[in-house]
């Protein structure tokens, strides 16, 4: 294993034995492998990566994918069945928190024992001991049996010891959500100032977070590893599988010759190359996208002035409940805006095959952004907000910049903000 690897794993598979019966696991025993009562259900199979460094890696997939399973075979609480795993480090998981936590112990005796568990001295933890404290933030209660804890105290002590520990590696498996809201931003806040000298491995269903945080993402299906590369294309990749389900890919073939629908001012819709990635069942496609701000047309968006996001459909086929809507991302691939009709509360009327269609979003105040450039994806589907099929989803449809109207500290803010100032006494009670 190279020196500059973190994790390496070959061939690695974990199988489990699923009985039918429990009569057939005492009849396994006595055929001892001869004849076989189980069936075989491999939770992960044929598994190749590697990890260097100092990489923050995501995984994500459905649930039952594997990767949990996965993690627990990296951090050493489950045996592979096939293949092998290497790990370059100290490592420390956040799995289930607190789950080696004694209840009889004080949560001051229980940092001392989870450390030594992972070959940390005496001296070394008492040196980190005020800081993992202060972390968890639970008062005295450091000093009571952690069976008097709430769960959110217990999961705070937790949380505090395993990442006050200096791992080398640390693995985390959806359990930011932890605490109150405050303790969550503080648990990030940590992670993220350890994904900068560190390896991460981050297991989550929220591919915006994986995006975010990540340097890479590794997704994994049915056990086996379907994609591994960059943040912003394997989670839409992943996004489209699971809306698709069974439906494949299709390219739509662009016609320029787009109706005029009325009187409705058509320029600025370009045509849509086969280079922009989509999916969806095609039952209504969309012919083109436009983004529209101070009269310039996809190019530049300006903070604090009106824009208007427009899609021109074709449905194919009659669609009782349309649903149009819209995604901003940054270039990182972060949600920064999105927006439906079924969200606004404006009903779209059912569309009849063979005819074409524009819809469009005004929006009056195009929020303040980090200036820098953006893109704009449209989707249509069939059904309401929360249930619906996809029948065409255009991701980067359209590439913009936008300007803001001042400097700002965070993602985006408002456009206009007044400030009152007055001295003591100005003011009435």
């Amino acid at each position: 294993m190279s020196f500059d690897l973190a994790i390496q794993a070959k061939k690695l598979g974990k199988c489990y034995q699923i009985y039918d019966r429990p009569v057939d696991r005492l009849k396994q025993s006595f055929w001892r492998g001869r004849k076989r009562f189980y069936r075989e259900f491999w939770a992960l199979r044929d598994v190749f990566f590697e990890i260097r460094k100092g990489e923050t890696v995501g995984i994500i997939g459905s649930n039952g994918s594997g990767k949990s399973t996965l993690l627990q075979l990296i951090c050493g609480t489950l045996n592979p069945t096939e293949g092998e795993v290497m790990i370059n480090g100290r490592t420390a998981a956040l799995l289930e928190l607190g789950a080696g936590f004694n209840p009889e112990f004080t949560g001051r005796e229980n940092i001392y024992m989870n450390a030594a568990i992972m070959g940390i001295t005496r001296a070394e933890i008492d040196s980190r001991y005020d800081e993992i404290a202060d972390f968890a933030d639970i008062g005295n209660f450091i000093e009571q049996p952690v069976k008097t804890y709430s769960s959110g105290m217990y999961v705070r002590l937790a949380f505090a010891t395993a990442v006050n520990v200096s791992p080398d590696i640390l693995l985390v498996d959806e359990t930011l959500a932890v605490g109150d809201v405050r303790f969550q931003q503080k648990c990030m806040a940590k992670i993220r100032k350890f994904c900068q000298s560190g390896t991460v491995i981050f297991v989550t269903h929220d591919t915006i977070a994986a995006t975010e945080l990540c340097t890479r993402i590794i997704w994994i299906e049915s056990g086996r590893v379907q994609m591994d590369g960059l943040p912003k294309f394997v989670s839409e990749k992943y996004f489209q599988f699971m809306n698709e389900e069974d439906v494949g890919l299709k390219t739509v073939v662009s016609d320029k010759s787009v109706d005029s629908a009325g009187n409705f001012d058509m320029n600025g819709f370009p045509a849509i190359g086969d280079n922009i990635r989509q999916f969806g069942d095609r039952r209504v496609i969309i012919k083109t996208v436009r983004l529209v701000s101070r009269g310039f047309h996809n190019g530049i968006v300006y903070s604090g002035q009106a824009c208007e996001i427009g899609m021109v459909l074709q449905a194919r086929e009659d669609i009782a409940n349309p649903v149009a809507g819209f995604i901003v991302k940054d270039r990182l691939g972060r949600e920064i805006l999105s927006d439906n009709t079924a969200l606004i509360k404006q009903d779209l009327p059912a569309l009849s095959g063979g005819q074409s269609y524009v819809i469009t979003f005004r929006i009056d105040e195009w929020p303040n952004l980090q200036e820098g450039d953006y893109s704009l994806s449209a989707a249509i589907a069939n059904g309401t907000s929360n249930e619906n099929v996809q029948c065409h989803h255009l991701h980067d449809a359209v590439i913009f910049k936008s300007i803001p109207v001042r400097t700002h500290a965070g993602i985006f803010s408002i456009p206009d903000i007044q400030v009152g100032f007055f001295q003591e006494g100005d003011w009435s009670a």
